[in-house]
């Protein structure tokens, strides 16, 4: 471990070194961090930065409508039917999204139904952690053990805190209740849910930092650490409990440790952290489907391509596989053909139903179920025995193979689609070959591959905006990144600059970062279906160069970037007019229909008691007061007052979006208030329906015991208000009416329950 005095101090060329005093810099404590290899303590920043946008709040509000609680209900009944592997909705089956999802959700709930012991276990888990790291530091062992204490003692103390408080309050929230019994659901409910997917956006920003405090410098991926977390549809999709978040994180981590393999030469684990990214686009895979390991492949592919392929190495290539991978290619051609026959047969004998024909198919399908059967198990066995075989081939290679051959050595290609199959491919196995039908009729396989994905790409689905221009991602992008729009032409600028064939880590990472946009963009840009949360994949990359290219702005000066920053400056102030003159443009990012009202009153309201200034005059001034400031430093060229004023201000605003705007929001777009109150105010035996809904939300917070009265609603709702006693109902503000008459014309009264409570939804007894 460094001492005091041997502890370096840190540089002039830094911006903290610009901002505070160099006595504070170079206190004992902070001396002792700096000896830390560097991307440690960036890791350790961009883990707590993130961890500091994204965790306050978190459960302090109710699910949103519709997928929170959608996929929230499927892990409930995840854990009360006891079945992990098919998903289950309200009455019928869910193949509408893999189960990656859901079993984050189970996975918070199960931990959280230990309560404070299962608090006071993880901390024991990391304290013990931290203090074998911590001795290992003591012992004169390398730096990084301190960073390892450090990184295990912050869980560690939080749990412990949250420990000890459940157990002296008595606070009821052990969560045993969820998957069935009666009443409100527990209190930290929420908590359960959104944690494991904000542990895990948490998890990814903290891996691309890493990665690119390794491959280019520690100031760039600061930046990029601090664009991500501050863009306001990262930050609030990182906070939900959809699938999003899971594929987005699992992407960000597998192509995080692909470039630390493909270009951290020094580093001695080079093919751990390539089966590592095997493994997080298995995860992304079981998390959303074929995009989980679709973009990545394109990705990669495209990178071989530009950087490694020209016509003498297609020639060396084919010339190679034609000598040296004849024979593994033939023995596993060879394989493949008697495991495919000896599937099939099997799979004829035992009348499988793996891939299926659908139960109305009217033509005869091109290949039967049994035939499908043979087509899976003979392509895995052909890649086992051709791994097997070509890995034999490199143990007795005496000269350099072909560059395209030695790059697929490298990224353990053979045995890393293996492991990416281990992760991803039982549950699809087991879902292809699962009988049982949804809700439509649809076999698993039909439903999730040909309806979910190609029918999204081609014909669009689920949408309320089908079709759309490509403008329609550069519009939402804009309110996605604000105010990190006023980066976007000097990341392109900087784009410009990167040496594809450098092979240097700066010029790679910028290569895959534009490949990533590139491909990301086109693909989803052509889907026919649109949703404005559908830019959220292209965030991470675009953070990248904007990093990049802040670097670059830091080292070389303001004056030697000025034309593009000030290029950047209109896109800054029109797109923050249109936010503060519609917030609505927020909630529209990430929520399924986007006719919904938006409470208004909470941006029209004073901004604190008393003042004349609302709260979206105030946003308005903000911004305008941010960019001005910014724009004023920009021309003295101030670069410290110019990166002082940006970090202070999208701190800052990703900190009151999070913390109090959108916990204020949340009450609009969730039934857990108007559950709350009938579970508090309902007597015994008093039901409650759901008059011309399908939210969701209604059938999570019930438990599923909710009456949905939507077909031939008017007769249901008045057989309904027939029924003796007082009963309760669930129905939106616009439709009360509806309520209201049938309810009169068989003689009943309404009444509403806390009008205010919800702008969509109105809570009523009836009786």
């Amino acid at each position: 471990m460094a001492t005091d005095s041997a502890a370096p101090s840190f540089d002039d060329s830094s911006f903290l070194s610009q901002v505070l005093p160099k006595e504070l810099l170079n206190l004992g404590f902070l001396a002792r961090v700096k000896a830390w290899p560097a991307e440690f303590r960036v890791t350790l920043v961009s883990v707590l930065l993130a961890t500091t946008v994204f965790v306050p709040y978190l459960g302090a509000v109710g699910l949103w409508d519709p997928w929170e609680t959608h996929y929230g209900e499927v892990a409930r009944e995840m854990i009360q039917r006891n079945d992990y592997v098919h998903p289950y909705w309200e009455n019928a089956w869910f193949f509408s999204k893999p189960a990656f999802t859901m079993w984050m959700m189970a996975l918070g709930m199960q931990a959280a139904r230990g309560g404070a012991l299962t608090a006071l276990v993880l901390a024991a888990l990391f304290g013990g952690l931290g203090a074998y790291a911590f001795s290992r530091s003591r012992k004169g062992e390398e730096p990084k053990f301190e960073f390892f204490a450090a990184l295990a003692g912050v869980p560690a103390l939080l749990f412990a805190l949250l420990g000890v408080w459940g157990l002296v309050s008595k606070v009821p929230w052990k969560l045993a209740d969820i998957p069935a019994g009666d009443g409100a659901l527990p209190l930290f409910t929420e908590w359960a849910f959104r944690m494991p997917f904000t542990s895990f956006s948490i998890m990814a920003v903290g891996l691309l930092s890493y990665a690119m405090a390794r491959l280019v410098n520690p100031r760039a991926a600061l930046a990029t650490a601090f664009v991500l977390c501050t863009m306001p549809l990262y930050f609030l999709i990182s906070r939900q409990a959809v699938t999003d978040t899971p594929i987005v994180a699992a992407t960000i981590s597998g192509i995080s440790c692909a470039l630390v393999a493909l270009y951290d030469r020094q580093s001695p684990h080079r093919a751990e952290w390539w089966y590592a990214s095997y493994v997080f686009f298995g995860i992304a895979t079981v998390a959303k489907g074929l995009l989980g390991f679709g973009i990545p492949m394109v990705i990669f592919f495209a990178l071989v391509a530009l950087t490694i392929t020209s016509a003498k190495d297609l020639s060396e290539t084919v010339m190679w596989l034609t000598t040296k991978g004849a024979v593994p290619l033939a023995m596993g051609v060879g394989v493949g053909l008697i495991a495919a026959v000896i599937a099939s047969t099997l799979g004829q004998q035992a009348d499988t139903m793996f891939m299926a024909p659908q139960l109305d198919q009217t033509k005869p399908p091109p290949l039967s179920a049994a035939g499908w059967l043979g087509v899976m198990w003979g392509s895995l066995a052909f890649w086992i025995a051709a791994t097997v075989m070509f890995g034999r081939v490199s143990k007795r290679l005496t000269d350099t193979p072909p560059a395209i051959i030695r790059t697929a050595y490298e990224m353990k290609l053979g045995t890393g689609i293996l492991v990416f199959l281990a992760v991803a491919l039982p549950w699809y196995y087991e879902m292809f070959t699962f009988w049982r039908v949804d809700d439509e009729s649809k076999l698993f396989w039909f439903r999730f591959i040909v309806h979910d994905h190609f029918a999204r790409l081609g014909a669009g689905v689920h949408t309320t905006t089908p079709g759309g221009n490509f403008t329609y991602f550069i519009e939402q992008g804009g309110y996605a990144m604000y105010p990190w729009v006023v980066l976007i032409p000097g990341a392109f600028a900087a784009v410009s600059k990167l040496k594809l064939r450098s092979g240097e880590g700066a010029d790679g990472v910028g290569v895959v970062a534009v490949l990533w946009f590139a491909v990301t963009w086109g693909l989803i840009g052509a889907s026919a279906t649109k949703f404005h949360h559908y830019v959220f994949p292209m965030l991470p990359p675009l953070a990248v160069l904007m990093g990049l290219f802040i670097d670059r702005v830091w080292r070389e000066g303001i004056e030697a970037h000025s034309v593009v920053l000030l290029l950047g400056l209109p896109i800054l102030f029109l797109v923050g007019k249109d936010l503060s003159g519609t917030p609505k443009n927020f909630t529209d990012l990430f929520v399924y229909n986007y006719d919904r009202p938006y409470p208004a009153f909470l941006t029209e309201q004073p901004a604190w008691q008393g003042a004349t200034v609302t709260v979206k005059s105030l946003m308005g001034m903000a911004f305008a007061l941010f960019g001005g400031a910014a724009t004023i430093f920009l021309l003295s060229r101030n670069k410290a007052a110019v990166f002082g004023t940006v970090l202070a201000g999208g701190l800052t605003w990703a900190i009151w979006f999070n913390w109090f705007h959108w916990v204020d929001l949340s009450h609009h777009w969730t039934q857990r208030d108007q559950f709350w109150r009938y579970f508090s105010q309902r007597r015994p035996g008093e039901p409650i329906a759901a008059f011309l809904m399908n939210w969701r939300g209604e059938t999570f917070y019930s438990r599923n015991e909710v009456k949905q009265i939507k077909d031939n609603a008017n007769v249901g709702m008045a057989n309904y208000a027939q029924l003796p006693g007082r009963k309760w109902s669930l129905v939106e503000h616009a439709r009360l009416g509806i309520l209201k008459g049938v309810a009169s014309q068989v003689g009943k009264n309404v009444t509403l329950i806390d009008k205010d409570l919800n702008n969509k939804f109105v809570l009523v007894t009836i009786e």
